[in-house]
């Protein structure tokens, strides 16, 4: 069998790459990449697939490089981020010369606009890979790139043009080599267990919200059916936690509540945690979620102002959070809610309203991110045509290490202030603590509470630079 790696190359910081999506981990967290993930089930079934996660596993370049040569891949298929494009386009170039003959496939958020300027007759790259979940990359692997849609690739110094898939409702995958993830070091704030497994119910995301690229990536599921093969897998290898890395579960709401009827009648003991949004998750299905074994729900709050939240597409109100969230409460789920500040139409007015939200809401948690203009986005063109980033603006990080951009009325080092002191106002009081702590499950509970806790200190007053 020929060899294909799966590489997350080694970064300067803790970088999150997955998904069309990075950024610096807020808190000290490192979920597993959903991309290599879906790749590890289509793989398998033709190659020898091997992983090296160099930010996982804490490897620096040249341990990272060994392992690689050690692999002797017939092909690389290399993680990108848009927060750290430098470095791995530096890295990639010593991977190219590690290994000369191997085929060397990137995909990330960096290429979802104009990614053909990273083929060029100097790059190392061979090909871009902008769909993980169709097994287009099966078609590239083969020799046969006419067949492989939704890449792009370099034909000696010409990148061949782009021909997009017409993708139906529906994706199926290979079941996932979980078992190459375990024992790499991912960790994560709402998973209960250090052995926790990621699944993908869906690919993209049926909403529109105007800061997202899930929205841009179009929306594919999968049937249940498939899904509870892949869970009986997990917990074959003793896995009892899972991460649904899912943008909404629940989006199609049908499958959702046939998915948690199988998980409840099959009894495999599973706890998880999910993504959704607050007028999809319903009274009804969050109650047969928390009968099938979930107990946290992420949910995309972002603004406490109805204004912010209708001109970015969210489609819900403030109401509509505070309600969904008190549900969740009153069930026994716990919340945790993400929060984006800086859009463009970001005022101190609206600042203050998403503050006084977080004072008075019932979250357990929060992810208080700041707005990037990620390729591909209806935000990035509104960014653009106001002048608050320019055209080829490329580097990035939502975590708020660092502000990408000022909105029109508040600056860069405004909007950095205010993300500091929402994040006081949320976590940094007695009442919070307290809370906490009276929840604590165990050892590992308080353990990795207090390690999230300080790296989320030391991100937001000493990650700016």
């Amino acid at each position: 069998m020929k060899k294909v790696l799966l590489l997350n190359p080694p970064g300067e910081r803790l970088y999150i790459r997955d998904y069309f999506c990075s950024k610096v981990s807020q808190a000290d967290y490192l979920t597993h990449p959903v991309d290599f993930v879906v790749l590890s089930g289509i793989l398998a079934g033709e190659y020898e697939v091997g992983l090296v996660d160099a930010i996982a596993e804490k490897l620096s370049p040249e341990r990272a490089l060994e392992a690689i040569r050690r692999f002797d891949p017939f092909a690389v298929i290399c993680l990108f981020g848009s927060v750290s494009l430098p470095e791995d386009l530096a890295f990639a170039a010593r991977v190219r010369s590690a290994c000369p003959d191997a085929r060397l496939v990137g995909i990330g958020d960096v290429f979802r606009e104009g990614g053909g300027k990273y083929l060029g007759p100097a790059s190392p790259l061979d090909a871009l890979l902008l769909d993980f979940a169709a097994p287009d990359i099966l078609s590239y692997l083969r020799g046969d790139p006419a067949s492989a849609a939704n890449m792009l690739i370099r034909s000696g110094s010409e990148v061949l043009p782009l021909r997009q898939g017409t993708p139906g409702p529906r994706f199926e995958i290979p079941v996932p080599r979980h078992e190459l993830f375990s024992g790499r070091g991912y960790r994560h704030p709402f998973v209960r267990s250090r052995r926790f497994a990621t699944v993908l119910t869906d690919y993209g995301c049926p909403f529109h919200c105007s800061f997202c690229v899930m929205g841009t990536l179009g929306f594919r599921s999968r049937a249940p059916e498939s899904v509870m093969a892949e869970l009986e897998h997990i917990r074959s290898l003793g896995i009892t936690e899972v991460l649904f890395h899912t943008q909404t579960f629940g989006a199609r709401k049908d499958e959702a509540r046939e998915l948690c009827r199988l998980m409840i009648s099959a009894g495999l003991g599973l706890g998880w945690t999910c993504f959704s949004r607050v007028d999809v998750a319903d009274p009804d299905l969050l109650s047969l979620m928390r009968e099938a074994g979930c107990h946290t729900v992420i949910f995309g709050v972002e603004s406490g102002s109805d204004e912010i939240l209708k001109k970015y597409g969210k489609g819900y109100t403030r109401g509509q959070v505070v309600s969904a969230v008190d549900h969740c409460a009153a069930i026994g789920i716990e919340t945790v809610g993400t929060f984006i500040l800086g859009l463009p139409e970001e005022t101190h007015a609206t600042m203050r309203e998403t503050l006084d939200l977080l004072r008075a809401i019932k979250l357990d948690y929060a992810s208080i991110n700041v707005a990037v203009p990620r390729m591909g986005t209806p935000l990035r063109e509104e960014a653009i045509a106001h002048g608050l980033v320019d055209g080829d603006f490329a580097v990035m990080d939502q975590s708020g290490a660092e502000v990408a951009m000022g909105s029109r009325s508040l600056s860069r080092e405004e909007i950095a202030e205010y993300r500091r002191r929402a994040v006081s106002a949320f976590y940094f009081n007695t009442r919070y603590i307290l809370r906490r702590l009276a929840r604590v499950r165990s050892l590992y509970d308080l353990t990795r509470q207090v390690k999230q806790a300080a790296a989320l200190a030391a991100n937001t007053w000493f990650g700016e630079k």
